[in-house]
Parts: structure tokens; sequence; C-alpha cells
């Protein structure tokens, strides 16, 4: 353990407000949670500017996505946060380094805070998210070498599930790993007493990647005949331009309410004013929303992709569509409509999952015991 009085000191290293999103949520949880009893959580932030109207945030190129005033000023927030890293664990006596890590080039700006953690001579903790595999599989040989390189460097590699945990075993990283799921507080979970809505309301999360999660198939199932005369209430979130414009050009046979970005504590109150929640993407690393969701007692409807398969079964907590499938969104929508007592037995069922496996009184026992472990300069 460390041999000054206080606290052990955590720097936490990933983007905080005002960036928005499941990443930082689950920055600011740990951080308020139980264990800021034991431990000292430093905020060190890589957020940049937020981009406007940019609807396909993935990949390389999505960090031309913003133009190229908006690049340069990230660019210089990049290297000040850089810049300012190891003076911020040399003079706030830092114990421990955790670092966000994700896909692309998150990835080598969090490989370029372990390697300076790992010169100050800090134990440090990587926790990965994004869509790895497409990441990696999508990269040259010589780039995937590197990329393996990275997920070996540090001491604990913290991942989303336990199919995570085996796909980084065909990386090469079997050691020193803990499966830290994705969390909500117990006291989040919102009874579901009966329906809510008449017509149900249908809620659906754009965002700034939303191109990945399926923007495109909602339109098209909306535009499927099944739905012309369903009775449902759609509202979707986070809305974007141009995906704005696109929704009131469609010419849809369905009204749909359109909101922006809005505090998590606004969304938070949107879930709990629902019925159905889709989430019909390509690509996920753990959804926090979707466990948002599931707490506030909506039916779901995703695809079976990331770590959501851990997350809900087939008629079991949710309803499970193949990814781009319109039609079986279609079919799934008019389903919940039209059915009352499947709405609710699919959110109750999935409140379950919940509490069995999801929050955060009995995730935050591993990330803990984790910190111990390195704490104690034991990282086997």
């Amino acid at each position: 353990m460390p041999d000054h009085v206080t606290k052990p000191r955590i720097l936490m290293v990933g983007p905080f407000p005002p960036t928005r999103g499941g990443v930082t949520t689950f920055m600011l949880n740990v951080m308020g949670s139980p264990l800021a009893d034991r431990y000292d959580f430093i905020a060190h932030t890589t957020s940049r500017p937020a981009k406007k109207n940019v609807v396909d945030n993935y990949g390389y190129a999505a960090m031309f996505r913003g133009g190229p005033g908006r690049l340069i000023r990230a660019a210089w927030a990049t290297f000040w946060h850089l810049l300012a890293f190891p003076f911020v664990v040399f003079f706030r006596r830092v114990d421990l380094v955790q670092i966000q890590s994700s896909d692309f080039q998150t990835f080598w700006e969090s490989c370029l805070y372990l390697a300076m953690a790992k010169a100050l001579r800090r134990p440090t903790m990587l926790r990965l998210g994004g869509v790895f595999d497409k990441f990696y599989e999508g990269s040259s040989p010589r780039v995937q070498a590197l990329i393996r390189r990275g997920v070996a460097a540090p001491d604990i590699l913290i991942v989303q599930s336990e199919s995570w945990r085996r796909y980084l075993a065909t990386v090469g990283r079997s050691e020193n790993v803990i499966v830290l799921y994705n969390s909500v507080p117990e006291a989040s979970i919102m009874p579901v007493e009966g329906p809510r809505n008449d017509p149900p309301r249908v809620l659906f999360f754009a965002g700034s990647e939303s191109v990945r999660k399926g923007a495109q198939v909602v339109l098209q199932a909306l535009a499927t005949p099944e739905l012309a005369d369903v009775r449902a209430a759609f509202r979707f979130l986070a809305v974007i331009e141009p995906l704005a414009s696109q929704i009131g050009n469609a010419g849809l046979p369905q009204r749909i309410e359109l909101e922006g970005f809005m505090a998590h504590a606004r969304f938070i109150e949107e879930l709990r004013a629902a019925d159905i929640f889709l989430m019909p993407s390509y690509g996920e690393g753990f959804p926090n929303s979707l466990l948002e969701a599931m707490a506030a007692g909506l039916a779901c409807v995703v695809t079976p992709v990331g770590a959501v398969p851990e997350i809900a079964d087939d008629e079991a907590e949710a309803l499970v569509i193949e990814p781009g499938n319109a039609r079986a969104l279609a079919g799934a929508i008019r389903r919940l409509a039209e059915d009352e007592g499947l709405r609710l037995k699919l959110a109750r069922s999935a409140q379950e999952r919940l509490r069995r496996q999801f929050v955060a009184e009995r995730v935050l026992d591993v990330l803990e015991g984790g910190y111990r472990r390195l704490l104690a300069g034991n990282g086997e």
C-alpha cells in the first residue's frame, strides 16, 4: 500500500463533462460510489471540443468530420492534456492510474498515457471499451501487432464482459484480465407496476453515432406497411443534423417527436416516462443506455452485438433481432405495441437480471479487488 497516511490516490483518465455518454457516466458513477470513502479519485480529462452535426463518429476518419477548425482545437486539447499528465501524477502524488481506452485514435491516445504512467513507475489499469473487434480485425497485420503490444502493457486490463475476455485471449492477453460489467445503482431500478402510456411511447437514442446505432434501420422499419397503422408514439432523443432533416423529409406515416442532446438526468426521466426502447445497433461494447432502459422498466428491442447477448436473452429480457433487419424491427415494435402483457413481462424479467448481475453494489467489488492487488504491489 502507499506509504502516506491519506487515502490511496487513483487518477481516472478519460472523457469527463461536458462530454456525455456511457464512458463518462461510468467514471462519474465510480467516483461517486462508496469507493470514494476509501480512495481519493482524481479526474484527468481527455475530452475534446464537441463535433457539430456529425452522425457517423466511427473510425479514423471521424476526427476530420467536425471540420478543420474543430480538428485544430481538438489536437491542441489532446496535446495539452498529454503534456499536463506527468505533472498531475507527480504533484498530486498519484498511487494508481486507471485509463479509459476505446478503439481507433482513442486507443493510441490511451497507449501514450499508459507509457507515461509506466515510465513514472505507477501501477496501471486500462479499461477497454468501444467496438474493439472491428477495430482490430480491420487493421493491417503490422498495426495488429502494435495493438497487441498495447493491450499487453497495463498491469491489469479491464474488459466489459466475458465475451470480450474471450476475444482478448485470441489477441494474446489472457492474464491479469478482469471483467467489470457496466452497472446501475440498485436504487435506480424503478418497479414496473403497469402500463404507462396509451398508446405506448417508443424511444430511440440517436446520438453522434446514429449510423452505428441503427437510425437508418429504424426509419426503414417505420416506412414498412406493418407499422403504417401502429398505435404508438415515437420519440427520438439526441437527434442532430443531418438526421433531423432526413426524418422530417421522409414522409413517414407516424408522428415522431425529436429532441436534441440533454443532460443525463433528463435522459433518465425520458426513459422512466416511456414503454419501449429501441437499440438496433450494428456494433456495441457494453451499452450503458441499455442497462438504464432496463432499470427504468422499458421493454427493449436489441441486436446481438458486443456484450448485448450477456445482458439480455431473446424472449426473456428483450426481443432480439439481427442487425440491419428493418422488417424484423418493425415486427418487434408492433408486437410490443399491441401486447401490453409482453411489455410488462420483458421489463420485469430484465430488472430481475439487473439485480442478479448488473447493480453497482456487486460490480464495484470487482474493481476494488483490482485496486487492492496493484496497490499492494501484486499484479498477479
